[in-house]
């Protein structure tokens, strides 16, 4: 019962941030709709994935995970259980695990890696289990890990409907990237891992007064959005990426736990963006829970960005991606 496979990050275009109440921490149903494009690295040496192998055995004596080199325990550890356990029970397995996984990408810097990783997670336990789920309810289980995991269950373009219980907040694809060209072009500024998590993040968010309407507008743009995508607009999509953005890092600095993710390279990122915008470059940019920033554009025009990006000192390096495939199953095994 061994199982290995891959799965991208995505970035969020309507963003998830905080949980419903009734779903608690446990279920991660989000406050709102949310849209995605699941993404491949295609330059800058990352393919923007997690790589996850994970077997059960009555050899192991108990249930052990290591990411990256690192054991895990505590919370970490519950994560993967979390996503685990029901499909053990639905296998109707009681052997315990071993999983082993890595990144190709910084880890905790805000460019998805827990979406990524428990997606892969899911698959390949799944896969291990001899389950055969679809996409779709595998978005169930891989949210209970991490909630952004739901949407890259799918690559392309993600819808996560919110739902009120754990069977209706899953995600669905959009399309798969060919009526929407689109790259994203990375602006790397820290690799370091952030101070806070996401996980705890998500917790605060109901604190700030700003949340409330947050969640309404988002709710509409989630809509407005999927439309423009499937209309080829990338003025909507790339105009309201970059509003809804702005809301969430505005929740996140005004919760009673702040979160300063942006940085002073940031901010000058988002100065380049609109001074290429200026010039009648059309590009767009989004910042998930971190101080990375992702330039939205077409992909004729992904090089001309990089490059300037990269002739700021404030940036590290830039990865250039495009729409992902769908997360697979593969045969290397990582032990």
């Amino acid at each position: 019962m061994k199982a290995s496979a891959i799965s991208h990050s995505n970035i969020a275009l309507i963003k998830y941030w905080g949980r419903q109440e009734d779903g608690g921490r446990g279920m991660n149903l989000p406050l709102n709709d949310n849209v995605s494009m699941t993404k491949e690295g295609i330059s800058g040496g990352s393919k923007l994935m997690s790589h996850t192998t994970v077997e059960f055995s009555r050899s192991y004596e108990m249930d052990s995970m290591v990411l990256e080199g690192r054991e895990l325990t505590g919370r970490e550890l519950e994560r993967v259980r979390l996503v685990v356990d029901p499909l053990r029970t639905k296998a109707g397995v009681e052997e315990h695990f071993r999983i082993g996984s890595r990144n190709d990408f910084p880890t905790a810097a805000g460019l998805a890696s827990s979406a990524a990783g428990f997606s892969a997670l899911a698959i390949a336990a799944s896969s291990a289990l001899g389950l055969d789920l679809s996409r779709e309810e595998l978005s169930t289980w891989a949210r209970l890990g991490s909630g952004s995991a739901v949407r890259s269950l799918h690559g392309g373009f993600v819808y996560w409907h919110k739902g009120s219980s754990h069977e209706t907040s899953f995600a669905e694809k959009v399309c798969q990237g060919a009526p929407f060209p689109l790259n994203a072009v990375i602006a790397i500024v820290n690799e370091g891992r952030k101070g806070v998590s996401s996980d705890v993040g998500h917790e605060h968010a109901h604190t700030s007064p700003f949340n409330s309407i947050r969640t309404e507008l988002s709710q509409k743009e989630a809509l407005l959005v999927r439309d423009a995508i499937l209309d080829n607009d990338l003025r909507t999509v790339g105009s309201i990426a970059e509003r809804n953005s702005k809301y969430m890092h505005a929740v996140m600095m005004t919760s009673d736990l702040p979160l300063y993710y942006w940085q002073g390279e940031t901010l000058k990122v988002i100065r380049s963006v609109h001074a290429m915008r200026d010039r009648g470059l059309e590009v767009y940019f989004t910042i998930d829970a971190g101080p990375n920033v992702h330039c939205l554009c077409r992909p004729e025009d992904a090089l001309e960005v990089q490059k300037e990006l990269e002739g700021g000192e404030h940036v590290l390096r830039t990865i250039i991606a495009r729409p992902a495939e769908d997360p697979h199953t593969i045969d290397e095994h990582l032990f």
